[in-house]
């Protein structure tokens, strides 16, 4: 048997990192579609409640969204259904506010915070163009 050395275990373990990569959507509104943000596509199941994380333009530090409720909606047999899911948003151990998100198999058709205190809402809109292996950068 030939012994692996940390050169050849390099491939093996940028190909597990991958694997396991986070899937990121980049988003982009409010006046005059002047905030960014990355959405951390949700994980857990149905054992635990499903977690989700943003990060806005600039900002290193991820905020943490826990599921609130989901609702479901067959639009087409056969096509895949639409989810409309509520997350809160948590700052310092308080809820900041609410992002109501509207999917569709891979597509985002809806994506809007509201802050909880002053009831302002963002509306955002999904911004492909920003979107590249690394993450988002926008123009």
């Amino acid at each position: 048997m030939i012994p692996l050395t940390r050169l050849a275990l390099l491939p093996l373990l940028l190909a597990a990192s991958a694997a396991h990569a986070e899937e990121v959507r980049c988003l982009t509104g409010g006046d005059g579609d002047n905030v960014h943000l990355e959405w951390k596509l949700p994980e857990g199941g149905a054992d635990e409640p499903r977690v989700s994380y943003v990060r806005y333009a600039g900002k290193t530090r991820w905020l943490r969204l826990t599921e609130q409720s989901q609702d479901s909606t067959e639009m087409a047999e056969g096509r895949p259904w639409q989810f409309d899911t509520v997350w809160e948003e948590h700052v310092r151990g308080r809820i900041n506010g609410h992002y109501a998100v509207s999917t569709q198999g891979a597509r985002i058709y809806g994506f809007a915070y509201t802050h909880a205190r002053s009831g302002r809402r963002t509306v955002f809109h999904e911004d492909l163009a920003a979107s590249t292996d690394a993450g988002c950068r926008w123009r």
